[in-house]
């Protein structure tokens, strides 16, 4: 309990937070989908491998029970040796879809965990907020497609400064009250202009 407690303050003051699972299943339906399929796979292909090992040593059983004229003591043990065999192979991949069923919650994480960040800033963008995209990790998945979404968040911010830029230009022309007809008429053609171009992108 003491080590427990001092490792805690650790772990915060270090910037830390330790790992749990709920922090790996970001997203639980894909992320058990995708592991029940891997455990799937490595089910069948295990329950394969064993079943032809199986026959293979009790065909080798066989022969060398043939080749013992009396034949009864070494059956016996070759039937005991063939069933702590089977156990032996039950276990090892019982351990084995254990492993593999960590592993694949681990390894979905680095899917789920980058389509989580990029499906937030897509809400972001919708709600109108061009916050800068914050890059994957370099050992997630999907770290391309995180850069072309990131891409994209900066030419909007671009865009937008400009628009900003040009609108705020029209509206100083339009308020000032010594501008003169022609700076009036440029900043509502300009206008118009932002105006015709958010159609043009609407329409495409």
């Amino acid at each position: 309990m003491q080590h427990a407690a001092a490792t805690a303050p650790a772990l915060a003051a270090a910037g830390r937070q330790p790992r749990r699972l709920r922090n790996y299943l970001l997203d639980a339906p894909l992320q058990l989908r995708l592991a029940s399929w891997l455990l799937a796979a490595s089910a069948a292909l295990s329950l394969g491998l064993g079943f032809l090992l199986f026959r293979a040593w009790q065909e080798t059983s066989r022969v060398i029970a043939l080749g013992d004229p009396e034949g009864s003591a070494i059956a016996l043990a070759l039937a005991r040796e063939d069933r702590s065999r089977v156990v032996l192979v039950a276990v090892v991949l019982a351990c084995a879809l254990v492993c593999l069923s960590g592993s694949a919650v681990v390894l979905s994480h680095r899917i789920a965990g980058p389509a989580f960040a990029l499906g937030r800033i897509c809400r972001q963008v919708g709600e109108g907020k061009l916050a800068p995209a914050r890059p994957l990790r370099p050992r997630d998945l999907l770290v391309g497609l995180g850069k072309e979404v990131a891409a994209m968040v900066d030419a909007l911010r671009e865009r937008e400064a400009r628009e900003r830029a040009a609108v705020l230009a029209a509206a100083s022309a339009l308020r000032d009250p010594a501008a003169g007809a022609e700076a009036r008429t440029a900043a509502a053609e300009e206008l118009e202009g932002l105006a015709r171009q958010k159609g043009e992108r609407l329409a495409s």
